[in-house]
């Protein structure tokens, strides 16, 4: 009977010590670090943490700034099972180019398959100015932003197939944009 009361009370003791380790782990706290995993590129010299489940393809190759095509080896690309993905390149630009220049540039590179360019705003991208635009290519729907950082023209895309809600792909985005941060020195 002793040996009962013993084991029934271990299990207790057990069962409670695990809830509240589990309560301790969902519950975080103002500075804990985001949850997730973390996507780093050496190549464009940034870093992503992203929840979900993500797969990431990065650039064979350095980007030449061409339409970004995931299949293009010259983009990084993070994707979900979902076909959800985001695009990130960079390339050299002169140290005198201005935000509005290189916005420019990626718009003229966007209208080469893409088309209903609207909702133009300011935003950021790592802790510097950025421009935003959200944008529709055969079969998706894309949020693009435009950065300069160190010398580089950044082009960082949230691709979505047109089934999800634009809700949806909005919150996706701007988690994967406001994880994203800059790592080249």
């Amino acid at each position: 009977m002793k040996m009962r009361r013993t084991t029934a009370t271990l299990l207790v003791l057990v069962s409670a010590t695990a809830f509240g380790a589990e309560g301790a782990r969902s519950s975080p706290s103002a500075s804990a670090p985001p949850a997730g995993t973390k996507y780093v590129s050496e190549r464009y010299g940034y870093e992503m943490v992203l929840r979900g489940k993500y797969t990431m393809i990065q650039a064979l190759f350095q980007w030449d700034g061409a339409f970004p095509f995931g299949d293009s080896g010259k983009v990084d690309l993070i994707l979900d099972p979902k076909d959800r993905k985001f695009i990130v390149a960079a390339k050299p630009v002169s140290r005198s180019m201005s935000l509005s220049h290189w916005e420019a540039f990626v718009v003229g590179v966007k209208r080469q398959a893409c088309d209903r360019l609207r909702d133009f705003r300011s935003t950021s991208l790592g802790g510097v100015p950025a421009r935003e635009f959200v944008n529709r290519c055969p079969g998706y729907d894309v949020i693009t932003l435009a950065a300069l950082h160190r010398s580089r023209g950044y082009l960082l895309e949230y691709v979505s197939p047109t089934n999800f809600s634009a809700a949806t792909d909005h919150r996706t985005y701007e988690a994967g944009r406001r994880a994203f941060r800059f790592t080249q020195t």
